[in-house]
């Protein structure tokens, strides 16, 4: 019995050493029994190694094992019942099912069961405490020791509740992976394997307490022990002395000195220590600076090297993909220019799962294969989400989400057309629950009245089946775990999965995908396996739908499915802990940022490391702190940056995949300090274009992004590469296609003239914002009106339903109005708010499918709405009490006809929300109001621009409507409004009544529009306007209108603006008719035609390439758009008021001799009709 420590620093030699010893000791004893224990991921490496170094070619005697193996090994020489063990996935279904059973006993961990991943921290504690032979009781004790605080004793608690629970459930059933080995150690002396055998632990950086005690009884047992130490042995150096933490090998150290102390106290005899310390190591015999730095890294002080350019690479890259680029890049060189295999080249990444993706991709694209060294998650996988989502659907009761990504696994059906058919259908009528999806579908929705409801009912009725009998099986509270369990597989089977994923994985491995074909191939086998193993431990357990999905989700976490290399000549690829390199040549280490190398350790768990250090100094040893794993951190990067025989090349980004700037890791200044000679690289200057097609394809298209350098005489290797591509069938239309790409510029264009008629016919149907909507981008235009194109119609209130909801409710108050026989100057509060409410309830409960009755949220908003429609009210009977005009039609159906040339004509249909009249002996005066829930308001220069033509062309028909009907009369416009709909507040003053307050927010409700400027037309929409009206955009002074603060224009310009609508019409009209549909959006100050637009994924819109643009509106004043439009130099005659022209300096002209001022502002003339209701004078508080 003895003990020898074999101690060398990484590289030189100490594993290949012992092999062949242990070789060479089974050859001489063919009869005797010899064991290679290794960590478990590298019991195949230590196989291929004793293969590749025996004589023979095998192992024969030599067992090659972990200690997990060791321990199955020696139960079954003892013929002892193979123990359960409760592996991490059943550990976590166990624990979620214990901790909702002990919830109310739980004082921190209760409200935090259901946060995703806290179950596997609870899992991980476990696993620890088992680890370091921690049980409840000690838990218990130490909630009383010193310095345990309020918040440490009652997370002590609930865990020592859980892990009571735990253990007491796992009583004589289970063991767990960490009890493994104590089972082993109570019986390991009575195997006759291990008695007077020879043992040899090999890549162990540290062992736990368990695999402590048990080392103590194999000292007893064993012949002799031997054990690999990495620690660079410099002359007079002692493993055993004492160190702290800071040292590099400190694990070491501790190590060393544990197993020596357990030799001594069992006896066992201590050999010698075995050192390599010959310059340069074994591994570094060809490469001086490698073994320099082996030999300083991360210790002080140090010697500086220089040179070493050739052996030691730092490598800046843009970002990660450009990082990973350069990486494929050189492989190829390496491989193809120097000699090597692929086998001889790692990848070890700081963060793996974050570069993984892309690193897989892009090995894939330049078909160098790839092994990336990590369990693959698969709680994405079309299984998984079709389990958890036939769950949810119990659970929230055939909601639409669930539904869906149901439907959507590519495990249900194959019918994808069907399904987005079903999709539009569901969510515009808002199909929710199981009665809805149970029953006949016969209803259908504005835009939907071309789907075929028979088909969709069938295809409905074919979904729901197998659901259905899920649904069945699982009825009722509490239904046992087995019950569910079963009721799943079987709609497995219905659906028929397991060979629907088969043909996945043949499809995946046709591609070339590995990866993936593998995780399919797996995925049905480790799911079923979980079933049984979730039936044997909780199948009698009655749950509720909620608690099965969340133990099982708990179940699902921990699935993972292990890669196999798929070759021997491969890349490898891995973490600094996990992957084990053996026989490396050229290490790339990539992203070496800062924040990931070193790992950030502060990311928490159920104690913290200021807890832990409290408990230690209480006698209770637990897994290291983030300090110590720190400093742990440094010896595997010491141990993972020696691997390398020849090359060690360290990479890093200056921004990461999310755009965010980066910094390098420290250790990229720590090389450049111990070795002066090193310098940054840039990956554009060590990329090579020549290694191959796809990285020659890479560099032209960048040389063709600039031309000038693909023509420069001497970048010759351009232009050969180019030839060279383009003289290939294969690549010679993807070059062409190439060039083609690079040097694309937008132009604009069309669709012809023949293909616009088929399209749009000869007549030209829609409404005025359809035009308006062709003037903001005649592209967006086509894709709508002439493709139809429409969003996906959801049942769910948006804007434009709230703007539908005011439109319809106030348009109902104002008949219920009329049809009551009531007068809007002289309505009652009481009467105003009951009729609103009636107009409210009356829309909602017709509104699209009842859908205001959907939701609370919906109900809210009904009461949003009555509340913002009787503001509204409110201020616009305000509004009609101030002036003489009489609201005459609500909602008033108009059309407009414009002759094109042709034949062919633009006819325009809309609807005027509202139309007051005043009429006098000779005239009649006409004032149209659009009630707009947006911001909208009257824009003379979007008007010139054809983007606010809406209201001009309503006016127009609303005069010739007046004229039909009272012949011998001129109908004249008196003004054009928006009204804003809104509920507005104001900032309250000290001293401000309820009048004053009403009156501001009545100020803030104002019409704004465009106001015919006669003083007449003026007093009759505001009686008592003084200075500046609260009701329309018009201000006074000394009875003159200020053009400046007001929004007026004549009876002339009116008639001038309809004109050049109309011609604006026109043109616009023959332009679609003539195919326009160029990408030509406009753009005015910060607005723009795409700000809004839903065809941003269709258009390709985008100012980075050639051609595109907006259309920026030249600024111009109202002045110079009035003389763009009277198109009369002097401009037009004032009607019998006056505008005061604050730009021309024209002088005011004066009121008709003989009126007063006083007259003039209370709108008193001779012969002029008493206004209705003018003995309210207009001054009701509303």
């Amino acid at each position: 019995m003895g003990l020898c420590i074999i101690a060398g620093g990484s590289g030189a030699g100490k594993t290949e050493y012992i092999y062949r010893k242990i070789i060479e000791l089974s050859a001489k004893e063919p009869e005797g029994r010899f064991f290679v224990v290794t960590p478990e991921q590298a019991t195949m490496q230590a196989q291929k190694e004793i293969v590749r170094l025996h004589p023979n070619h095998g192992t024969l005697n030599i067992d090659i094992v972990s200690f997990e193996r060791l321990a199955y090994r020696i139960f079954s020489e003892l013929s002892l019942p193979q123990p359960e063990v409760l592996d991490d996935t059943g550990k976590n279904m166990v624990l979620r099912r214990l901790a909702g059973e002990k919830m109310d006993e739980l004082t921190m961990f209760s409200s935090h069961l259901n946060r995703p991943g806290f179950i596997s921290e609870i899992k991980s504690m476990l696993s620890e405490l088992y680890q370091y032979g921690a049980t409840p009781e000690d838990l218990k004790a130490q909630t009383a020791g010193e310095h345990v605080g309020q918040i440490l004793a009652a997370k002590l608690s609930d865990m020592e509740v859980i892990f009571e629970a735990f253990r007491e459930f796992t009583k004589e059933k289970y063991i767990t992976l960490e009890e493994l080995l104590d089972v082993l150690c109570r019986v390991a002396d009575q195997s006759a394997l291990l008695k007077d055998s020879t043992m040899v632990l090999d890549g162990y950086t540290g062992f736990t307490p368990i695999q402590y005690r048990l080392i103590g009884i194999l000292l007893k047992l064993c012949r002799n022990v031997f054990v690999t130490v990495s620690a660079t042995m410099e002359p007079g150096m002692d493993l055993t002395a004492e160190s702290d933490e800071t040292d590099l090998f400190d694990m070491s150290r501790k190590m060393t000195g544990k197993l020596k102390q357990l030799a001594e106290e069992n006896g066992a005899k201590i050999y010698q220590d075995l050192v390599f310390s010959k310059r340069p190591l074994v591994r570094f015999r060809n490469s001086p600076a490698l073994d320099h730095l082996e030999r300083t890294f991360f210790r002080y002080p140090y010697t500086q090297y220089y040179g070493g350019e050739r052996e030691i690479m730092l490598v800046q890259a843009k970002d990660p993909a450009d990082e990973i680029d350069f990486i494929t890049n050189r492989i190829e060189e390496l491989v193809k220019k120097d000699g090597y295999r692929y086998r001889d080249i790692a990848l070890v990444c700081g963060d793996l799962p974050g570069y993984g993706r892309e690193i897989t991709r892009s090995f894939e694209e330049n078909r160098i294969p790839l092994f990336l060294d990590e369990n693959r998650d698969v709680s994405g996988n079309p299984l998984i989400r079709l389990i958890q989502s036939a769950l949810d659907i119990l659970q929230k009761g055939f909601d639409y989400e669930s539904m869906f990504r149901y439907l959507r696994t590519g495990l249900v059906t194959e019918e994808t057309e069907a399904v987005d058919r079903l999709e539009i259908y569901v969510r515009a009528m808002g199909i929710r629950g199981f009665a809805k999806w149970d029953t006949a579908w016969e209803k259908t929705f504005e835009g939907g009245e071309n789907l075929n409801l028979v088909e969709m009912n069938a295809f409905r009725e074919k979904i729901m089946e197998p659901l259905r009998v899920l649904r069945e099986r699982c009825a009722g509270r509490g239904v046992p775990v087995a019950v569910v369990t079963d009721a799943l597989k079987e709609l497995l089977e219905t659906l028929g999965a397991e060979e629907k994923l088969e043909q996945f994985s043949e499809r995946f491995a046709d591609s070339g995908m590995d990866r993936e074909a593998r995780e399919y191939e797996e995925i049905y086998g480790l799911v079923i396996e979980l079933f049984e193993k979730f039936k044997s431990l909780l199948g009698d357990e009655c749950v509720s739908r909620r608690e099965y999905a969340e133990i099982l989700s708990a179940g699902f976490s921990e699935l993972s499915v292990g890669m196999i290399p798929a070759g021997a000549d491969r890349v490898v690829c891995g973490d600094l802990k996990r992957t084990r390199l053996d026989k490396i040549k050229v290490l790339f280490f990539l992203g070496v940022s800062q924040g990931v190398v070193p790992t950030d350790h502060s990311k928490g768990g159920l104690f913290t490391d200021n807890e832990r250090e409290i408990l230690k100094k209480n006698s209770m040893e637990l897994a290291p702190t983030a300090r110590e794993e720190g400093f742990m951190e440094r010896f595997y990067l010491y141990l993972m940056m020696t691997k390398p025989s020849d090359q060690l090349i360290l990479s890093y980004p200056t921004v990461t995949a999310e755009g965010k700037q980066t910094r390098p890791s420290g250790i990229i200044g720590e090389m450049k300090k111990r070795f002066p000679d090193l310098f940054i690289r840039e990956t554009e200057a060590e990329k090579r274009p020549d290694v191959s097609v796809t990285a020659a394809g890479r560099a032209i298209l960048s040389w063709l992004q600039e031309p000038d350098r693909l023509m420069d005489p001497e970048n010759e290797k351009a232009r050969e590469l180019y030839s060279f591509l383009s003289s290939d069938e294969a690549k010679a239309k993807e070059m062409e296609d190439l060039a083609k790409a690079v040097a694309y510029s937008y132009k604009k264009g069309g669709i012809g003239r023949a293909a616009a008629r088929e399209l749009y016919g000869t007549l030209l149907r829609g409404s005025v914002t359809r035009m308006e909507g062709y003037a903001g981008c005649a592209y967006s235009h086509f894709l709508n009106h002439g493709l139809g194109l429409r969003a996906g119609r959801e049942y769910e209130l948006d804007l434009s339903d709230m703007g539908n909801l005011f439109h319809q409710s106030l348009d109902t108050f104002f008949r219920n109005v009329r049809d009551h026989g009531k007068d809007f100057r002289t309505i009652t509060d009481a009467e105003r708010r009951a009729l609103v409410k009636r107009a409210v309830e009356e829309v909602s409960a017709k509104y699209r499918n009842t859908i205001m009755k959907s939701s609370a949220r919906n109900a809210y908003l009904e009461k949003k709405v009555e509340r913002i429609t009787d503001r509204t009210v409110r201020a616009l009977i305000y509004q009609i009490r101030k002036g003489d005009f009489q609201p005459e039609a609500f909602e008033v159906d108009v059309s407009t006809r414009i002759p094109l040339k042709d034949g062919e004509a633009v006819n325009l249909r809309g609807r005027i929300d509202r139309m007051d009249v005043f009429e006098d002996e000779d005239k009649i005066y006409v004032k149209i109001m659009d009630y707009k829930s947006g911001s909208t308001s009257f824009d003379l220069a979007l008007l010139y621009h054809g983007l606010q033509l809406q209201l001009v062309v309503y006016m127009d028909a609303a005069l010739k409507l007046q004229e039909s009907r009272h012949p011998g009369k001129q109908a004249v416009p008196a003004g054009i409004f928006y009204y804003h709909i809104d509920d507005p507040v104001i900032d309250r003053e000290d001293g401000m009544t309820d009048e004053e307050i009403e009156a501001g927010i009545l100020r803030k409700l104002r019409m704004n529009g465009l106001v015919n400027s006669s003083l007449d037309v003026i007093r009759h929409m505001d009686r008592e306007i003084e200075k500046e009206s609260d009701v329309i955009p018009v201000a006074l002074k000394d009875g003159y209108v200020q053009e400046l603060k007001s929004s007026v224009a004549g009876g002339k310009r009116f008639a001038h603006l309809t004109d050049y609508v109309n011609q604006k019409l026109r043109e616009m009209g023959e332009e679609i008719l003539d195919g326009n549909v160029a990408v030509d959006p406009y753009k005015q100050g910060n607005r723009t035609a795409c700000d809004y637009c839903p065809y941003h994924s269709v258009c390709g819109f985008d100012l980075k390439t050639d051609g595109y643009g907006f259309r920026r509106f030249k600024p111009m004043k109202a002045q110079e758009i009035w003389k763009e439009i009277d198109q009369e130099e002097d401009g037009e005659e004032m009607d019998s008021g006056a505008v005061e022209d604050a730009a021309d300096k024209v002088e005011p002209v004066q009121l008709d001799p003989g009126k007063t001022k006083k007259k003039t502002l209370e709108g008193i003339e001779s012969g002029k009709k008493k206004s209705p209701g003018k003995e309210n004078d207009g001054k009701e508080i509303l």
